[in-house]
């Protein structure tokens, strides 16, 4: 039993704790991207223990980071499944975000419609 607790790691691996310690994203958040297919499934050592290999650090900043910036996981999991097995290349990450930007215009430009009618409204009202 001890053996199994002391199976050696992978070279370059590391487990759940450390990896959320090196993000700052919780262990619970990162087991829920693997399950929404936006983060690789992680090995797993002789012990059962998750495994995940460098490249997870980079990545995990890449979908927090698209996630603070608006981006769904369906549009993350496509981005990064298009690239797979690489990061998306300047182009493409140019291109998502450019197409972002368009949208939140657009958004921003439905607001602002809808405030001007409901400050239409409210004079209408004698407010």
């Amino acid at each position: 039993m001890v053996e199994a607790e002391c199976a050696p790691r992978q070279t370059g691996s590391m487990r759940i704790g450390e990896l959320s310690r090196l993000t700052g994203v919780a262990p619970s958040r990162i087991r829920f991207y693997e399950r929404n297919g936006v983060l690789p499934p992680a090995g797993r050592g002789l012990n059962g223990y998750r495994e995940y290999p460098q490249t997870a650090v980079k990545r995990l900043g890449l979908i927090d980071t698209s996630q603070r910036l608006g981006f769904s996981l369906a549009e993350i999991r496509a981005a990064l499944a298009e690239a797979a097995p690489n990061f998306p290349s300047h182009d493409a990450l140019a291109r998502a975000l450019r197409a972002k930007l368009a949208a939140l215009d657009q958004h921003l430009k439905d607001v602002r419609a809808r405030r001007r009618e409901i400050e239409a409204l409210l004079r209408s009202l004698g407010d």
